[in-house]
């Protein structure tokens, strides 16, 4: 059977359309997969994998950024500078509902593709084929929320911003420390209980150690289903079971 890349286009399309030559100047990379990547010395455009990646790229780079993986609703756009506000949607490689092929990226001409989030065998395989199929660099950075701190130096770093990523990882250290230090304080019987609803119903339930729970486990005592798979994402409960009775 021929392959066929990630979204239905085939491989020699793809490689039609990807004209760039070797990396000039290029420097070794090892990314959170442990992955050895050539990536360009200067990094001018980068196209975003996923949410995480564009809201980190903006935080650091915003003007390294080719777009949103999808665009500011009308809630959102008030709070940023309209130059980013309007920057165009070009879509998601990764998660569920990806909304781009191999194709547009390779038009795009990024210097980077950059994914932020998970680092399991799935995301990595996914890496891997990007950059074997569009022959643009693809990196994948853990996007723990402890790790935080960690994941902006490794970024500003590859993008050439470290000063500002330096202090963005000060402040977020100082801010997460802060919340853990009141949160230990609290006995865990008198933290507030939670239930972490997920999915466009509310009926989907976070999975204990994933990415999707930090904010509320840093925080509080939350309700969440045992851990998964690594490619489970949530699990689905009957409407009866998603609440107690009486949630006040």
């Amino acid at each position: 059977m021929r392959r066929r890349d990630l979204f239905g286009f085939s491989s020699g399309a793809i490689v039609g359309l990807s004209f760039a030559s070797p990396l000039a100047g290029a420097r070794p990379f090892t990314d959170s997969g442990d992955r050895k990547i050539d990536v360009p010395a200067e990094v001018r455009r980068v196209f975003p994998a996923g949410p995480p990646a564009a809201v980190t790229i903006y935080t650091l780079a915003p003007d390294k950024m080719l777009g949103w993986t999808r665009a500011p609703g009308p809630d959102a756009r008030p709070f940023l500078p309209a130059r980013y506000a309007e920057l165009p949607e070009i879509g998601r490689l990764t998660g569920r509902g990806n909304t781009v092929n191999l194709e547009n990226v390779v038009r795009l001409m990024p210097d980077l593709v950059l994914d932020i989030g998970n680092t399991t065998a799935t995301y990595v395989s996914l890496a891997d084929r990007v950059q074997e199929q569009t022959h643009i660099p693809a990196v994948l950075i853990g996007g723990r929320l402890a790790e935080t701190p960690a994941t902006l130096r490794t970024v500003g770093d590859l993008l050439g911003v470290a000063g500002r990523a330096e202090a963005l990882a000060r402040y977020t250290e100082a801010v997460i420390g802060g919340v853990q230090e009141a949160v230990a304080k609290i006995p865990s019987e008198k933290r507030p209980s939670i239930y972490l609803a997920r999915g466009p119903r509310g009926l989907e339930t976070a999975v204990a150690g994933s990415i999707g729970s930090e904010s509320s486990t840093l925080s509080a005592r939350a309700t969440l289903s045992p851990r998964t798979p690594p490619r489970a994402r949530s699990s689905r409960s009957r409407p009866s079971r998603s609440l107690p009775g009486n949630p006040m």
